[in-house]
């Protein structure tokens, strides 16, 4: 058995070769309860650690909503703090509805025009990789520490991060020919480890890089005893035969736990799209081009297919290049 602490993330893969899991709890109540101990011992010792006030970066998806549920109970007075380009409604709309559920300061981070250029920059610079996944990432993270601070939550900066990986959020796994399903999730489960839960990735400093203290982000799945828990599992309690949504023992769970219905099994695009920052980088890119080409241009940048958009970034490049 793994020990539940504090630390900010750890680094599985890089620690340890992951054997099969067992996959034997098949108990719904059973595998609840270890989920809720995981939850209120993890939560329990990041407060602890960081004794200021805690910051939940609530998306509106059910990983933070469940946290949401667990951290009224441990730290009431956190602040939830949500990022959103405005266009996101359905999400900003559940979060809001959980944060006034559980009594938090609700914080909507929303950057106007301007705001997010700047944002944008200064994360591209820090990061000094083009990967939209990464800059998306790191935009929500450096905007969310700093709304944070500006209201005095100093204490455990907490997310879902890592339910995805070892719960397949998203995904519906489909055995092969003669397999089991235990089997075959679990085999995406130990890739996701082995692809996630390591140093080895595009940016090894991501956190370092983006906030000060990175050591308060407290990614609450990324850990040994995590993914003991989610080998101990039986997939059938997260992924039905006959229904759609993923990580059905944390909707379950959540609504137990009293969120309504609707806002539990609602679904959730990954952090990057829902929070509105891809198309954010999208509309930035079309505002330079347009800015850059003013009327030499056959079609508005502004509006065209985005196809063009692409096309002309590349041309540009490669007229960068031959200079």
């Amino acid at each position: 058995m793994y020990a539940v602490n504090a630390t900010p993330a750890e680094f599985v893969a890089d620690e340890r070769v992951l054997a099969p899991g067992s996959h034997d709890i098949a108990d719904a109540a059973e595998a609840m309860q270890r989920i809720d101990a995981y939850l209120r011992q993890r939560l329990a010792a990041a407060v602890e650690r960081w004794p200021g006030r805690p910051v939940l970066q609530l998306s509106g998806g059910i990983d933070s909503i469940l946290i949401a549920s667990y951290l009224a109970d441990i730290a009431p007075a956190a602040l939830a703090v949500t990022y959103s380009s405005g266009d996101a409604d359905e999400e900003l709309e559940r979060a809001s509805r959980v944060a006034a559920l559980y009594g938090f300061e609700h914080c909507v981070v929303q950057p106007d025009v301007e705001e997010f250029d700047a944002l944008l920059a200064g994360t591209v610079r820090a990061l000094a990789y083009p990967e939209p996944w990464e800059i998306a990432a790191g935009v929500v993270l450096v905007a969310v520490d700093r709304a944070a601070r500006e209201r005095g939550a100093d204490g455990a900066l907490l997310s879902g991060a890592g339910a995805d990986a070892l719960f397949m959020g998203g995904k519906r796994i489909q055995p092969r020919a003669g397999e089991r399903l235990a089997a075959a999730w679990d085999e995406a489960l130990r890739a996701n480890v082995s692809r996630n839960f390591t140093r080895r990735r595009f940016i090894p400093d991501f956190y370092e890089r983006l906030i000060p203290q990175p050591e308060r982000h407290i990614q609450v799945w990324q850990t040994h005893a995590a993914v003991e828990l989610a080998q101990g599992c039986d997939p059938a309690l997260f992924q039905r035969d006959g229904e759609e949504s993923d990580k059905l023992l944390f909707r379950e769970l959540a609504v137990e736990r009293g969120v309504p219905a609707d806002v539990a099994n609602a679904g959730k695009n990954p952090m990057q799209v829902s929070s509105g920052v891809v198309g954010d980088v999208v509309a930035a890119a079309r505002r330079r081009l347009a800015a850059d080409f003013g009327e030499r241009t056959y079609s508005s940048p502004l509006d065209e297919d985005l196809e063009f958009t692409v096309a002309r970034l590349y041309l540009e490049r490669l007229r960068g290049e031959q200079r």
